[in-house]
């Protein structure tokens, strides 16, 4: 596998964003649950949704996939990168300077890959990421992502306190935001007007450390020209509110506000309303139970 990935990371960018783009578009386009999964999703998001928009969205989609390669199998970044050095690193160095480090955000949106491997090139990044369940395919995607300046910490007790660790030595972490937690460890926050079921672990790490919290998009650009930065400071560089399900309301928020500037480029795909086995139900859903719950018992 380390040599197909090689050899595919060979391809220019366009090249491989061109073919990612028709195999999105065909993965889309068969019958299954992703196809329905991301025009539900989307058209839930912004019920005005072009047929254009749905196809271009299954497009990035596919393109996202093959960047996987690309910079998992290059040892430098050598694609064009607007305002990463001249906005996003220099702002993130600033709430980095406070001695808390700082919890940087990445949704499912744009190119996701590049981020950490442009970041670990200024200063040390801890980010962290869902391994699969096969060791020999967790120790393949932590050994491919490995940078200097980057370590990979995995979704478990450990990759927390890996986490927590790097924060407390002023570093920087990186998280995705939309990830859907395991059961017992989320809290139910609005996405697109749905309940979402979201993650608690940044809240939980700024109550514990202190840190600031920021969420940056990689744009991809047409053609694979490359990327350019965005970024978004969250509470002003303050805390997060006190309660966890208003501090991911504030996340989700922040997230729709980045997907607002190309919403084709999210992963609608994602399965992002998923009801974790163990997590208590959606408060719409949990209100209609004990609504006839209390008429049965009348």
């Amino acid at each position: 596998m380390t040599f197909i990935f090689w050899l595919i990371s060979r391809l220019p960018l366009r090249v491989l964003h061109a073919i990612g783009g028709a195999l999105g578009l065909l993965a889309a386009r068969l019958p299954g649950r992703y196809g329905r999964r991301l025009e539900e999703n989307f058209r839930l998001a912004y019920p005005d949704v072009s047929n254009a928009m749905l196809a271009e969205a299954a497009r990035q989609s596919g393109r996202m996939m093959m960047e996987m390669p690309y910079f998992w199998s290059r040892k430098t970044i050598s694609v064009r990168t607007d305002r990463f050095d001249d906005h996003l690193w220099p702002e993130l160095a600033r709430l980095e300077a406070a001695g808390n480090g700082v919890i940087i955000l990445t949704p499912h949106l744009g190119c996701f890959e590049v981020l950490p491997q442009s970041h670990a090139m200024q200063r040390p990044v801890t980010c962290l990421f869902k391994p699969p369940h096969q060791p020999w395919l967790r120790e393949f995607v932590e050994r491919m992502r490995a940078r200097p300046n980057l370590a990979m910490a995995p979704a478990n007790p450990r990759g927390v306190r890996m986490l927590l660790k790097a924060l407390k030595r002023g570093q920087a972490v990186g998280i995705l935001p939309d990830q859907v937690p395991g059961g017992g460890e989320g809290t139910w926050a609005p996405f697109f007007g749905k309940p979402a079921y979201s993650m608690t672990l940044v809240h939980r790490l700024q109550q514990l450390t202190r840190a600031p919290v920021a969420m940056i998009y990689a744009e991809r650009l047409p053609k694979g020209a490359g990327y350019r930065g965005h970024l978004r400071i969250l509470c002003n560089g303050g805390m997060l509110p006190e309660d966890p399900a208003a501090a991911s309301a504030v996340i989700n928020a922040t997230i729709q506000d980045l997907i607002d500037i190309d919403p084709t480029q999210y992963l609608w795909g994602y399965n992002r309303y998923k009801h974790p086995a163990g997590a208590e139900l959606p408060p719409d859903t949990l209100a209609a139970t004990q609504a006839a719950t209390n008429n049965n018992t009348q």
